[in-house]
Parts: C-alpha cells; structure tokens; sequence
C-alpha cells in the first residue's frame, strides 16, 4: 500500500460532530487503502484518551496539543501583519517538523488536508499531490452569520419601530 499523510485540525475522534464524524469516516476510509499518517490537533482535554483508537488506523502520528485560549491570543498577531487568523491560531513548529520527517522518511506520494488551516505544513513539499478538504470554507460561513445578523437587526429594528407608537397609542411614557 502507498503512504499517504492526513492533516486535520482536530483529532477524527470521537465521531461526535459534524467535522469529527467526516474526518473519522475519511480515516477509516483511507486506512483501507493506504498506510494514513496523521497529523492533527487535541483541542479537547477529553480527547487525549482516545489517541490509542486513532493510532489503530495509522502508521505513524502526531497528536499536538492545542489550547483554544492561547492559539485565540496567537491569533492576534496575525491582525498586525494581515494575515489570516486561522494560519496563527494553528501554527506549530513540532507538527511543522514531524510532517517534514514522515514526507522525507516515508515516500509520501499523496497529502489529504482536512481543512484550509493544515495547508500550511505543506506548502514547501513538491513531491506529494496534496488535495485540500475545505470542510466548512469560513469566508462562506462568516458571510452566512452575516446576513443572519443583518435580518436579526432588521427585525429588532422593525419591532422597535412599531413599539414606539403602540407605547403612545397606551400611553406609555418612553
């Protein structure tokens, strides 16, 4: 079977929610046709205890720790520079590291990155085919919140502008 390293930005397990149960089902997947080397991130101090399940899948793996409120306040310098948050929220030289040795040591021919923040770690690898699983593309989704909040603002809007009559309709005083 052919090596094949998978970066996803979070542990595929347990299969709990949405990104979880795509990216577990795409291991299992991939396990049936390739040696899987996985790269991910522990975001979850409940899910250290389930790298053993996980390291069944794969051949070789790195499991790094990521703290939600320290990656937020690495985030910040990537304001000053105008660089997407995202690249400094996951940013880690030992993930950086072990991805180089497995891509030199292994023959690693084909790259499957779950989510645009693990494209980093391979932006210098020439010999790999990388694919890249946009999982839920943020420009889309904060553009969704977006509108959402602009249709909750107008109907509070709107509410409050037929209130205000109805108040001195009552004789309510404002």
């Amino acid at each position: 079977m052919d090596h094949l390293l998978y970066l996803t930005h979070r542990i595929p397990y347990p299969p709990n929610k949405g990104d979880k149960i795509r990216s577990y089902h795409l291991l299992k997947y991939l396990a049936q046709h390739y040696h899987v080397h996985l790269g991910t991130f522990i975001d979850d101090p409940d899910d250290w205890q389930y790298i053993d399940t996980v390291k069944q899948l794969c051949g070789d793996t790195h499991f790094a720790s990521l703290n939600p409120r320290t990656a937020r306040l690495r985030s910040l310098g990537a304001l000053m520079m105008n660089r997407p948050l995202t690249l400094d929220y996951y940013r880690n030289n030992d993930l950086q590291e072990w991805v180089r040795k497995v891509i030199k040591t292994q023959a690693i021919k084909r790259v499957l990155i779950f989510s645009s923040a693990m494209a980093q770690f391979v932006t210098d690898i020439q010999q790999a085919r990388c694919v890249i699983d946009f999982v839920d593309i943020d420009s889309d989704k904060w553009r969704q919140y977006a509108k959402k909040a602009m249709a909750d603002e107008l109907a509070i809007s709107t509410r409050s502008s037929l209130a205000t009559p109805l108040r001195k309709a009552n004789g309510a005083h404002i």
